[in-house]
């Protein structure tokens, strides 16, 4: 009697990629009772993805996209269950600060997301902001929106805490495995791997900024982008604890973000310039800094930051993965729908991830999900990159 083609399958469901998204896919897929089979490139929790550097935001207000707040509200507390389910603290809700020129677009678009989703919120002017947060260069005509419900999270613990309890629960961790090719074909789908193939039901594709090298068509969809971030001593770091300077953006002449002390030594600050630039080699991604930037980045923490010692003493390099919207691909793949994406977040998909997992774990188990992702769908129209952005220099 031949098999079923269920019955040929080497689990339900494949997950590529277990950082941040596809640690919590996993998670999530565990607990509806699915068989899940995990592939990581490099180890669990490693340094060379979007997801490093011991601190990632979490805030349910939105600068860019208003129908993204349910999702947040959602991961809190699915980030809560993650806690509960395995004694880890994960999430510091210590406070954040969103400040700038107050005409800023993203400033005024944080505080139209807090007033139409109801949430608490504080909004203060110049004086306001000089007074509670002198850490900041605070000029004329800034302001600031304070958001309670904002924090920190621990990335590498959450990753590893994350794809520990998918193990808990049932499912089975390929790590130290590269995905060489996924096929689908009229019994299931194939991942194809450097020591061998494997069949399933469905494949989930969340390996961030490398999902070119796992399925070529996405080439000119995502676009991996290099992002440095960078620590820096503080002359009185007493000034800056969790309990006097929050996780904090600034937006308007200069884009940055930045987190307390978390380590009693340093702070952490990310300082967006200018682009960043595109990797076009996944395998072999630059790995120093380089002098101009290191020069961009003493300038304007020595004008904007100015009780930091200006230059870092530590830096980090990660890939991220970029659409041209800044918004991530997730649901099937178009005329594929065993195969779905979970990718492009483009710097911003960390706060997310566990409710992003549920999602997944909804278009696999049910094939369609109740959340409002659909401004989301892998097939929406998106503009396309310039031919420099494609093409190596």
């Amino acid at each position: 009697m031949s098999m079923s083609p269920e019955a040929q399958h080497d689990a339900d469901v494949a997950v590529i990629g277990l950082g941040a998204i596809g640690a919590m896919a996993a998670w999530r897929l565990a607990v509806r009772g699915h068989g899940v089979h995990g592939y990581e490139r490099f180890g669990i929790g490693h340094d060379r993805g979007a997801f490093s550097g011991q601190t990632r935001r979490f805030s349910v207000q939105s600068q860019r996209e208003p129908r993204l707040t349910p999702l947040a509200l959602q991961a809190l507390d699915l980030w809560r269950g993650l806690e509960s389910a395995t004694g880890r603290s994960l999430l510091h809700l210590v406070g954040g600060l969103i400040l700038g020129p107050a005409d800023a677009p993203a400033l005024v678009a944080a505080h139209a997301s807090a007033r139409a989703a109801g949430l608490d919120h504080e909004v203060l002017d110049g004086a306001e902001l000089k007074e509670r947060f002198p850490q900041h260069l605070v000029r004329a005509g800034d302001a600031g929106v304070l958001d309670p419900k904002a924090g920190f999270l621990r990335p590498e613990l959450s990753v590893v805490t994350a794809a520990q309890r998918a193990e808990e629960l049932g499912a089975v961790v390929f790590d130290h495995t590269r995905v060489l090719g996924v096929e689908p074909g009229a019994d299931g789908v194939v991942v194809r791997t450097e020591t061998g193939s494997r069949r399933y039901g469905h494949v989930v594709v969340a390996p961030g900024a490398r999902v070119r090298d796992v399925l070529p068509a996405m080439r000119t969809a995502v676009l991996p982008r290099r992002v440095v971030q960078a620590w820096y001593v503080p002359d009185d770091v007493d000034r800056y604890r969790s309990d006097v300077f929050p996780v904090f953006e600034r937006v308007g002449d200069v884009n940055a973000y930045g987190f307390p002390v978390v380590d009693g030594a340093t702070i952490k600050i990310g300082i967006y310039t200018t682009g960043h630039p595109v990797v076009h080699d996944t395998d072999n991604p630059p790995l120093t800094v380089g002098r101009e930037l290191l020069h961009l980045f003493r300038d304007a923490v020595a004008t904007y930051f100015p009780g930091l010692h200006a230059d870092p003493v530590a830096t980090t390099i990660g890939l991220e993965g970029y659409t041209t919207d800044g918004q991530p691909l997730l649901g099937p793949l178009p005329d594929e729908p065993r195969i779905i994406l979970a990718c492009g977040f483009s710097g911003a998909g960390f706060k997310f991830a566990p409710a992003i997992g549920d999602v997944v774990a909804d278009l696999v188990t049910d094939g369609r999900t109740p959340r409002d992702v659909d401004f989301l769908a892998p097939d929406r129209p998106l503009a396309a990159w310039p031919p420099d952005a494609l093409t190596p220099a």
